[in-house]
């Protein structure tokens, strides 16, 4: 909390004087800027982004699971289904923007970003937590005739549950990011595209407004599956303490 309020307090203090320039504006002003703004403005643009990235955030999330199921359940997939998660991750993502810009139209584009910018990491995520699972709990679902079908379903999720959760948590602002990346590509609506237009006019105070926003979406977002990690897995809440 120190931390935050030394950065607001310096970031208050270089916008107000100016000393890098006036791209810099300073955070009262930036607030006040969101307040004069309001529902007017960020009532049209915040619902298109918020729609995008949650439906990018719940795809990219459920093949992201699907594929780490299926490495579990087809071995030899492992290292086809890494190296795409790695392609994925390294390719930039303003990069691939104009290629899914020309391919999907209207919000399709963001939408498509935010899934492949959550992918990875709840792959990786849900491979490593399928491969955490209790080696006995699944001897004892093959004694009593279970396949790896039913080892997946009754042994691996439950156990990889708190890794995929993590995942998502970082996911969140990931698919925000990828959101707003997605919509410089020609969006009418939406916070990316009020962004480009905010920069175009040299509207710095509401290009820092419209960061600000942004930032405080994706914090919602990580709180709230933060909230569903801490009721789903209760029993992980002690697993750091115990390492230690």
């Amino acid at each position: 909390m120190a931390g935050t309020c030394i950065v607001l307090l310096v970031w208050q203090i270089v916008g107000t004087t100016g000393v890098l320039g006036p791209a810099i504006a300073p955070p009262a002003q930036v607030v006040a800027g969101v307040v004069s703004d309001g529902a007017a403005f960020y009532g049209l643009h915040v619902p298109v982004t918020l729609t995008s990235a949650s439906l990018g955030y719940l795809w990219g999330n459920l093949v992201a699971i699907t594929c780490a199921a299926s490495v579990v359940l087809i071995p030899w997939l492992e290292k086809l289904v890494l190296q795409i998660g790695i392609a994925s991750a390294c390719i930039p993502l303003i990069a691939i923007a104009p290629i899914l810009a020309a391919c999907f139209n209207g919000t399709a584009t963001s939408t498509v970003m935010a899934a492949v910018s959550v992918f990875f990491p709840t792959l990786v995520g849900s491979v490593n937590g399928l491969g955490q699972a209790d080696r006995s709990s699944e001897d004892l679902v093959r004694a009593y005739g279970g396949g790896r079908y039913a080892v997946l379903r009754k042994v691996q999720l439950l156990a990889a549950l708190p890794s995929i959760l993590t995942a998502m948590k970082i996911a969140v602002p990931a698919a925000i990011l990828g959101t707003v990346i997605g919509e410089f590509m020609g969006q009418q609506t939406g916070l990316g595209a009020a962004l480009v237009v905010a920069q175009q006019s040299s509207n710095v105070v509401r290009t820092w407004g419209i960061t600000l926003v942004s930032s405080l979406l994706a914090g919602i977002g990580f709180l709230a599956v933060s909230a569903v990690e801490r009721i789903a897995t209760p029993w992980a809440a002690g697993i750091p303490d115990e390492a230690v």
